[in-house]
């Protein structure tokens, strides 16, 4: 409905009737004034509840739509006689009842005009990442649109993405609790694409909770897809960052991480209860807690930075980048030859003798950790021991052991 164009039809209108000489604000304010107590009259003997659907009925939802018109129409020339701009006037009256009457919460609503802007569109789970506009604007070049979907305690929220200026939408959740902003974020993505179906629409979030719902809107036609983010570190190129969630989370897990993960597994299944130490006992914890402290420093100091290698590569050879003890300890299990332990309970027991009979459960833990990450020990899914560096055992040693 466009003000104006109706300004506009009801002058016309009157001119046709000869009506212009009634037409002043006095009198269109008072015909006014009665039309809005015939639209109370609608209502006047009803109880609330009664009121409140009043409108099933159809000859009262007639007449309710009538005597609003009427109001309407009067409330139009009366604007119209005392040259009003209805637009400004209310937008300057909404300015005035906002800073008199201030609000006690913020509640997110969808802005239509902004929901029909073509091309990309972008959700930011802001609970969930953080990226900067820039780190934002290099995941999703095309973004038209952003919406920033946060959490009450999330200030300033428009300010960060200032950038985008006019294109950026804050959207607080309305109520916080599990799932609260996935729940927002959700109805927001289903809203633009009603709004405009042709649009792109850009997850950007962790979570993968979003997926089945991406993988549905997908299944439908809909441009919708997931972009996981990465905070950049520094030193780190931005080139090896993940580019998509699947990268992020499919991250495979580095050499070292997965020698403790198997260490772990190993011993979880012979736990030794800690038994308390006596005075008398006293020198013999001093001498297993030297053990500990010894047996830790068995890896080279560059064994994180060191390059991975295949299971049938040999272990590191130079002596400058392997400690005196692990090439004993190395040593002594290439002497064994086919008498090498062949499983982890006796691969222990060998260690304890080669670091010493006072070396306690945990600095054994610690050199066993050591040797796998060295590659020297390989531990099988059947609690099996290898070393890939070693000459391949004999199947009656395997069988002997």
């Amino acid at each position: 409905m466009n003000l104006s164009e109706l300004q506009a039809e009801l002058r016309h209108f009157a001119a046709e009737r000869d009506w212009q000489p009634l037409h002043t604000p006095k009198n269109l304010s008072t015909a006014l004034m009665v039309e809005a107590a015939e639209l109370a009259e609608v209502f006047q003997w009803m109880t609330p509840q009664e009121s409140q659907v009043a409108h099933q009925t159809p000859a009262t939802k007639q007449r309710i739509g009538e005597e609003v018109a009427d109001i309407l129409l009067y409330l139009l020339q009366v604007a119209d006689h005392s040259q009003i701009d209805i637009a400004q006037a209310v937008k300057d009256k909404l300015a005035r009842n906002a800073s008199k009457y201030p609000a006690k919460q913020t509640i997110a609503r969808a802005c239509p005009v902004c929901a029909c802007v073509p091309r990309t569109h972008v959700l930011l789970d802001y609970e969930n990442v953080q990226p900067t506009a820039d780190e934002l604007r290099t995941m999703v070049p095309d973004a038209r649109q952003v919406w920033v979907f946060h959490g009450p305690q999330q200030r300033q929220v428009e300010q960060r993405f200032s950038s985008y200026g006019a294109n950026v939408t804050a959207v607080p959740i309305s109520r916080t609790g599990k799932n609260a902003l996935d729940f927002h974020l959700s109805f927001y993505l289903g809203y633009i694409a009603s709004r405009n179906q042709a649009s792109k629409i850009v997850i950007v979030a962790n979570d993968k909770g979003y997926q089945p719902m991406v993988e549905h809107a997908r299944t439908m036609g809909f441009a919708v897809r997931q972009h996981g983010h990465v905070r950049h570190k520094p030193g780190v190129s931005a080139k090896a960052m993940p580019a998509t969630l699947a990268e992020a989370v499919a991250k495979p897990a580095s050499r070292k991480t997965l020698a403790k993960k198997v260490a772990a597994k190993t011993s979880a299944g012979k736990h030794t209860p800690v038994k308390k130490t006596s005075k008398k006992a006293a020198p013999a914890a001093a001498a297993a807690r030297a053990s500990a402290q010894k047996t830790a420093q068995l890896a080279p100091s560059s064994a994180s930075n060191a390059p991975v290698r295949s299971p049938a590569s040999p272990p590191p050879s130079n002596p400058s980048s392997a400690s005196a003890d692990l090439q004993k300890i190395t040593a002594n299990l290439r002497k064994m030859g086919e008498k090498r332990p062949m499983k982890p309970a006796s691969l222990r027991r060998a260690l304890k003798s080669f670091l010493g009979a006072d070396t306690g459960d945990a600095s054994i833990e610690v050199a066993l950790g050591k040797l796998i990450a060295a590659g020297v020990v390989a531990l099988g899914e059947k609690s099996d021991v290898r070393y890939p560096g070693f000459a391949p055992q004999t199947a009656a040693a395997s069988a002997g052991a």
